[in-house]
């Protein structure tokens, strides 16, 4: 059996790979948890990272606002197809037919079609959501809801300001009352004011000349809250998984556990990172092994929930550097293979003919990033420029190209096998001969132009 010695030299050799200054690993088990630290949690400090520490958790809020949205659906205040119009009649999209057919389950399964990925900047108050909803005004549908699954953290922010309405509250206050207190996540919050009283991690970058620096505004806009708001310790994320497995008896649980199924049964065929999205979850398997889990990015900070539900295990991740997530997948492998036997397979591969593989080539944008696709022998290169996200710099930046080996006609894998899948796939729309989107990162990129390289 490993032990925790072994685990702490695995992540030191993860972190130590990829410029990662500070990770906290948290293992959840019927018979316990076990936490290791590791790191500072600035470099400018040198402060220690501590198990106390917050951290922004990104996305993982997803899943929290989806709980929060399956007590108010059990309380008769939502429906999943509620229309999203009937209960804030003041909103306006670009497509006036998605605008009356968009439902709470759209937006909790990333199916709504909605532009993605705003991060407009509506200021601190109480009004943030409502004035970002009105923005969604100018918001390009992508396609209508529920045809495709495109991540959508635009449609989160709308959820956000769905449960203000039902509820009365801010969206920050309906989290704290209805899901925090109840569960005794006395750390998690998401008011900076409310950080600043505690031990925090601050988020790291390597700029284009290797050094690693502190990320300024690492603050997120309120209007982000909904999608990826919520900063917590490594213990508070392990107890809300705690209680997503069963195993934290709760005086008062916020949802039963019929809900709490529901949210981990697939809903819908999702792409790239998950084989399935449930209602906040993702879900894949590992061999035989079903995994429902969530990622979270924002600026510096890279997070990971995954849960193996049957065998009510779950391992949490916080690190304080964008490059993050390549650090705890590599941790997050090692402990699903020698703590647990679970190894992830190799990808299947299959062969695409030259000429198939000529018709992925091209430039493909969306809001954050504009992405190229060459063709060469054996595969395709993905080469991305992201264009904005939710830093405030306005400078472009290259990320690390993607070689994309076929695992099917239209869908390929990229990168070493982990406890993760990445994929990219391509959706042709009509009778062209070449695709109109690239899937990748989640999100739906269209294509620029048709052009050979």
């Amino acid at each position: 059996m490993r032990t925790t010695s072994d685990l702490r030299e695995v992540i030191e050799r993860a972190c130590a790979s990829t410029g990662v200054p500070g990770m906290v690993i948290g293992i959840l088990t019927p018979d316990g948890r076990e936490v290791v630290t590791h790191g500072v949690a600035s470099l400018e400090t040198g402060c220690p990272v501590r198990r106390d520490t917050l951290f922004q958790i990104g996305s993982i809020s997803k899943v929290y606002l989806a709980t929060l949205a399956m007590r108010l659906v059990e309380e008769g205040k939502l429906t999943l197809d509620t229309p999203v119009a009937s209960v804030l009649p003041e909103l306006e999209l670009a497509d006036r037919e998605a605008q009356q057919a968009i439902t709470l389950w759209h937006l909790l399964t990333h199916t709504s079609g909605i532009e993605g990925d705003r991060f407009d900047d509506y200021g601190y108050g109480d009004d943030a959501l409502a004035r970002y909803v009105a923005g969604l005004a100018s918001a390009r549908q992508i396609h209508p809801p529920g045809q495709h699954w495109s991540y959508c953290n635009s449609g989160f922010s709308l959820a956000g300001r769905l449960i203000e309405v039902v509820t009365g509250r801010s969206f920050e206050a309906a989290m704290r009352e209805l899901i925090f207190g109840p569960l005794g996540l006395e750390r998690s919050c998401f008011l900076v004011q409310d950080v600043l009283g505690y031990p925090f991690a601050v988020g790291h970058r390597t700029d284009e000349h290797g050094h690693v620096g502190v990320v300024r505004d690492f603050a997120l806009p309120r209007s982000v809250h909904p999608a990826g708001g919520v900063w917590a310790t490594i213990d508070d994320l392990l107890d809300f998984a705690a209680f997503h497995l069963g195993l934290r008896p709760v005086a008062a649980p916020p949802i039963s556990w019929d809900s709490i199924t529901m949210m981990q049964a697939p809903q819908v065929a999702a792409a790239n990172w998950a084989d399935w999205y449930g209602l906040g979850w993702a879900i894949w398997s590992i061999g035989s092994v079903r995994v429902i889990g969530h990622g979270g990015s924002t600026n510096g900070y890279q997070a990971h929930l995954a849960l193996l539900p049957e065998e009510r295990v779950a391992i949490a991740s916080l690190t304080n550097h964008e490059q993050g997530s390549s650090a705890y997948l590599e941790v997050e492998t090692w402990i699903l293979t020698e703590r647990f036997g679970i190894r992830p397979p190799a990808p299947r591969l299959c062969t695409v003919s030259e000429r198939e593989l000529q018709r992925y080539a091209g430039t493909y944008t969306y809001p954050l990033a504009r992405l190229t696709v060459r063709a060469v022998t054996g595969g395709l290169w993905l080469e991305a420029v992201q264009t904005r996200g939710l830093s405030r710099e306005a400078r472009e930046r290259p990320l690390p190209p993607l070689f994309l080996r076929p695992i099917g006609e239209r869908v390929f894998t990229t990168g070493p096998v982990r406890a993760v899948p990445n994929r990219v796939d391509f959706i042709f729309d009509g009778h062209s001969e070449h695709p109109r989107w690239v899937r990748a990162f989640g999100r739906l990129a269209e294509r620029d132009a048709i052009q050979e390289y």
